[in-house]
């Protein structure tokens, strides 16, 4: 027999914070336990080595009795004796599962001795508690009190004894606040008859709860895991609202380091779907594909069921369907959301102008805005007709671009996806087309390859020809690479549209695009105005390859955006595919004034080397990377721990109840907006100042790639993208202020003033 004391395993005593109370109490608990056993051999007149171990073959440890128990009186050739281990803790304390917690060892059987022939299956577990340690952020799945570990035993049909015996050599933990470790060997005879078995009335009860308790198989539930930032959540979803009556849900996971149990653990649980959210581990699994484990569901009543879980990694589709049904079934989705109808739409509308006007005035509009004056100065002496078809195809081109992204938009929605706008920049396939796309028109303005009507001329020629459908393209450009801004007023047009019919949202999105396209249809329709444009000339070539810069640099920062989405390897292939178009437009460029054979012979060449580099968008390593730990990178280069904390519900929920105001900034490494605010307000020395004199904590949650959490706080606002800013009063009972999508420090330092 073995017998030690083994030490709960713990965090550092100086992170808790709590080191000496809790040495000391298990110094306590190890006295108490000695003392006690000194006593009990005291009382029985006999040394502790001499003390009795079974009682009518019940083994008697410290603070715990162990038994081999059999449902049936009897056992049958040929039929399946269920027996069990029986373990039955003193009061307060423990044994643990096989789905491992922050400590503990599950039971195990060592060895059964059986009749010849006779087998014994695996343990068949039932669900476990979810049990924290006092005093500290350690969850343990332990058995609180007797628990019966259901083993079948299979008797051969051609057993011809008289008795069945067994013995199976147990070990087991039995724990407090510290854990004692014993093994013992367990007997249990029965008689063989012919027949059936014959229950056992003293056990029956016992084998009939724990039958129950164990995990159900044959489920419709599906499982999948995502992580963001420092956080593992799990979705459970089912069509037969299997969480309708649920009051709690824990999941168990088979292995570790796939989930830290406490402090965080934030659930939500709806009809049909249930989440749980997770701090990561310190050294996390990585690469995981697959967690296999256990999720147990407490109803009202308070009966507990467990469905044994395969969760599969989410990709990005499947987390915002989850996110949507979820918003809806909390009453807070699109339908949830249409108050927004009994605003003014005479009101919503001039926003939307507003806003759109403002747009022009966003850096990530500049580079092709810039080409869009470079074209109109080069019509200076045109017809004013012309003139003014070329502001109508560029209004067009916008407006309509708007209405396209916006229909496309609401279909997501409408399909039970949690998008919001610009969720095309939250695929990454996307994000590198654009980084094609503006660096192949920075080698065009460059003078690399003057786009015409040849091979790849298609493409170029829509920015950069002198016809009305240059026009229309830049206005197509201008909005796509706008998309990632968010101006004044556009968050509340929007959230207003995106909770509308159909023909609504257009007419609020054809506002907005009306109103980026109106300084460019003003000048195009005002001769007065054009007057002062400057006269073409040679500076225009100068202009034309100076403008070739802001490109490159779109293009830099789409590929610093994909970096933070997929990881340096993908950013590394879209730059090499890059670079492989350069050298097939420089081919293209030399190749045109050869001979007909090498002009072919380039052409060849190009076609393969722009075919090898479209090819990367297909590649696995543009995958969004839920779990980046990158995602929640400090746009203003300080130290990430030293600044701010990632997003998560549950922890501005605790820093309330505890008096703590939060400020939240929803953002995304693809939001311009949301940079200039990271770099001119939030990340400066006055605001910083004003959070720690005010005692507000700094959260930030990262929409670069999709994250359902953020997501359904988007929604819960009724913003359809970031910026997002939250300030939350320190009384849980107060309302949220909504800060301005355009922060100055004035603006935040006068919101906290106001706490």
């Amino acid at each position: 027999m073995v017998h030690t004391v083994h030490w709960l395993r713990h965090r550092s005593v100086t992170e808790a914070g709590q080191g000496l109370p809790l040495l000391l109490a298990l110094l306590l608990a190890v006295a108490t336990v000695l003392a006690a056993g000194a006593v009990r051999a005291q009382e029985s007149g006999r040394s502790e080595s001499d003390a009795p171990q079974y009682v009518n073959g019940v083994y008697q440890g410290d603070e715990i009795d162990v038994e081999l128990i059999a449902e049936s009186q009897n056992a049958v050739p040929g039929e399946t004796l269920w027996t069990a281990i029986r373990l039955d803790p003193t009061e307060g304390w423990h044994t643990y599962s096989k789905w491992p917690g922050d400590s503990g060892d599950a039971t195990f059987i060592r060895s059964w001795n059986l009749p010849e022939g006779a087998r014994a299956g695996d343990i068949q577990w039932p669900v476990p508690t979810w049990l924290p340690f006092p005093g500290s952020d350690l969850v343990t799945f332990s058995y609180k009190g007797q628990v019966l570990l259901m083993v079948p035993v299979e008797v051969p049909a051609d057993y011809q004894g008289s008795e069945f015996a067994m013995t199976a050599h147990v070990e087991w933990q039995v724990c407090d606040l510290i854990c004692l470790i014993e093994d013992a060997e367990v007997n249990l005879t029965v008689p063989v008859s012919a027949g059936t078995l014959e229950p056992n009335a003293q056990w029956a009860d016992a084998f009939t709860a724990a039958r129950d308790s164990w995990p159900v198989q044959d489920h419709a539930l599906d499982g999948q895991f995502a992580v963001a930032g420092d956080r593992i959540s799990f979705s459970f979803a089912s069509n037969e609202n299997a969480f309708a009556d649920a009051e709690e849900v824990w999941f168990f996971p088979e292995q570790r380091r796939v989930l830290d149990p406490g402090p965080l653990r934030d659930v939500t649980i709806y009809p049909g779907i249930a989440q749980i959210t997770h701090g990561q581990p310190r050294r996390m699994l990585q690469d995981l594909e697959r967690v296999e484990g256990l999720l147990a569901v407490q109803s009202a009543d308070g009966q507990v069921t467990g469905y044994d879980i395969s969760a599969a990694a989410a990709d990005v589709e499947s987390l915002a369907a989850v996110a949507a049904v979820a918003a809806e079934q909390s009453g807070s989705g699109p339908q949830a959301i249409a108050t927004g109808g009994e605003q003014n739409l005479l009101t919503i509308i001039l926003f939307a102008l507003l806003g759109g006007l403002i747009l022009n005035l966003m850096p990530c509009v500049f580079p092709v805005l810039s080409l869009k004056a470079l074209n109109l100065t080069s019509k200076g002496g045109a017809d004013k007709g012309q003139i003014r078809m070329h502001g109508v195809f560029y209004t067009a081109g916008i407006m309509l671009t708007f209405m396209g992204l916006a229909s496309v938009l609401l279909a997501l929605r409408a399909g039970g996806q949690a998008v919001g706008w610009a969720f095309q920049l939250q695929t990454p396939w996307f994000v590198a087309m654009l980084v094609f796309l503006f660096f192949v028109m920075g080698l065009s303005l460059s003078g690399v390859y003057e786009f015409g009507t040849r091979l790849m001329g298609v493409g170029g020629s829509l920015t950069t020809s002198k016809g009305y459908k240059s026009s229309f393209f830049t206005g197509v450009l201008a909005t796509v690479v706008a998309s990632p801004c968010t101006a004044p007023f556009m968050g509340a047009a929007l959230g207003f549209a995106l909770s509308q019919s159909w023909l609504v949202a257009m007419v609020v999105f054809a506002a907005l695009g009306l109103g980026m396209a109106l300084p460019f249809l003003i000048l195009s329709f005002s001769p007065a105005l054009m007057k002062h444009m400057p006269k073409p000339g040679p500076w225009m070539v100068t202009f034309k390859e100076f403008m070739a810069f802001p490109m490159y640099a779109a293009a830099l920062w789409l590929l610093w955006v994909l970096g933070i989405q997929v990881g340096v390897n993908g950013m590394v292939a879209v730059a090499s595919a890059a670079l492989l178009m350069a050298l097939a437009l420089w081919l293209l460029q030399k190749g045109s004034g050869s001979s007909e054979g090498w002009r072919r012979a380039n052409i060849v060449v190009s076609l393969v080397l722009i075919i090898g580099a479209l090819s990367v968008l297909r590649m696995p390593m543009l995958e969004p990377r839920l779990g980046n730990p990158d995602s929640g990178v400090d746009m203003s280069g300080n130290d990430y721990e030293a600044d701010f904390e990632p997003f998560a519900s549950s922890r501005v929920t605790e820093l309330r109840n505890n008096g703590t105001p939060v400020l939240v900034n929803m953002t995304a490494a693809w939001c311009i907006t949301c940079l200039a605010n990271e770099q001119t307000t939030l990340s400066t020395q006055r605001v910083q100042q004003g959070m720690r004199d005010n005692g507000i904590t700094y959260m930030k949650g990262d929409w670069t790639n999709q994250d359902p959490e953020i997501s359904r706080v988007l929604d819960e606002f009724n913003r359809p993208s970031v910026p997002l800013y939250i300030l939350y009063p320190g009384d849980p009972a107060a309302e949220p202020v909504i800060l301005p999508q355009l922060l100055t420090p004035a603006i935040v330092l006068e919101a906290f003033a106001n706490l």
